[in-house]
Order: structure tokens, then sequence, then C-alpha cells
């Protein structure tokens, strides 16, 4: 599975293939939540560990965007 945009899921975040899983949910578990690439497969078992890396490799691949994106205020 490849990462994706589809602006009809997922508010058009980059998700991994068809799952659902964004991008950012990974990056999270690992980075933030401490989670190994094969925990996070744990997390969510529709992930294989090749999906997990292609999704970590595509958040440090694209950092400034998540993080620019991050520090904006959530709407209400």
């Amino acid at each position: 599975m490849g990462i994706v945009r589809d602006s009809d899921h997922s508010d058009g975040a980059p998700t991994v293939g068809e799952t659902g899983i964004r991008v950012k949910d990974v990056a999270s578990a690992y980075e933030h939540s401490g989670y190994s690439p094969d925990e996070i497969t744990q997390l969510y078992p529709d992930l294989t560990l090749g999906d997990v890396h292609r999704a970590l490799a595509y958040y440090y691949d694209h950092i400034d965007d998540f993080r620019s994106s991050s520090s904006e205020p959530a709407s209400a």
C-alpha cells in the first residue's frame, strides 16, 4: 500500500492506502508515544510492518508540512 490523499476521507490528510489510518497517527505513535514499528502493527492490525515504515518515511520526508499544519489553531 502506498500513501494516498483522498478529500473524501480523513479531511484529505495523507493515509496509508485505503485503510484510512493517517500518517500523522502512525508518526505520533512512534515519535510521541514511543511505540516501535512492530508495536504499531499491533495498534493498527490493518498495517503491515512495511506500511508503518512507508508512513514514517513519508512523515519524515514531509515533516515541515506536518509541523506547520499542527501549529495552526484548531477550529471549533
